[in-house]
């Protein structure tokens, strides 16, 4: 299970009530890890020397005020794969917002509007198995000498791609626009194929975790 697995996590967020109520819900959600909270208003930006890779989650807002943004310190700061699994959260527009930080590689965004606590669990889970998933493929390629960033890019980038194609091909087939319905038995299609072909549970976990964000990114194209 994903939260065995997360022992510590960091919250960087410029309201100060909207972080304690964060840390709250995140020690109900998950009792067993620490809760740290950096305060950015009195310490700036973090050093380089800043020991991300201590964390195992970090939940980032993404308005962090004045010119910077929580993209801008992710790009900055995520030097490798072991960089924690990030959440990025947004008060802004989810289309705003949303599909530029899952390009940049962020693995998971969740708007802060009508945010509750499932959505909160769900979003935790899919940044940890998409970061997992991402990093243990990384490592298989590591002696082609990929670049992290590029590499999260392009393999997202791929799974929608494949997906948008299987779902234009069945519109043309049945020579129809795609439609809500057709878009969403792909992705069932997608997902049961994961569920048949994939044994082990943990990879199991993950892969289903990324053909989420695939799919998020497909409901939201304008067909």
């Amino acid at each position: 299970m994903f939260s065995e697995n997360i022992h510590k996590i960091l919250i960087i967020d410029d309201d100060i009530d909207y972080r304690k109520a964060l840390h709250v819900r995140l020690k109900s959600l998950l009792p067993d890890a620490q809760v740290d909270e950096y305060d950015f208003k009195q310490h700036g930006s973090p050093p380089e020397n800043f020991n991300w890779y201590g964390y195992d989650l970090l939940i980032l807002d993404y308005d962090l005020g004045g010119d910077e943004t929580g993209l801008d310190w992710f790009k900055r700061y995520k030097k490798s794969e072991h960089f924690p699994a990030t959440l990025v959260l947004s008060g802004m527009e989810e289309k705003d917002i949303g599909n530029l930080v899952l390009k940049a590689g962020v693995h998971h965004y969740l708007s802060k509007r009508n945010l509750n606590k499932g959505l909160m669990y769900d979003g935790i889970q899919k940044a940890f198995a998409v970061k997992t998933t991402l990093a243990e493929k990384y490592k298989s390629h590591v002696k082609n000498k990929y670049d992290f960033d590029e590499f999260i890019s392009n393999f997202l980038e791929n799974t929608e791609q494949r997906l948008v194609q299987k779902i234009i091909d069945d519109a043309k087939r049945l020579n129809q626009r795609p439609d809500k319905k057709l878009i969403n038995a792909e992705i069932e299609l997608e997902k049961n194929k994961i569920l048949k072909l994939t044994d082990y549970a943990p990879i199991k976990e993950t892969k289903i975790g990324l053909l989420e964000i695939a799919a998020d990114r497909v409901r939201n194209r304008a067909w």
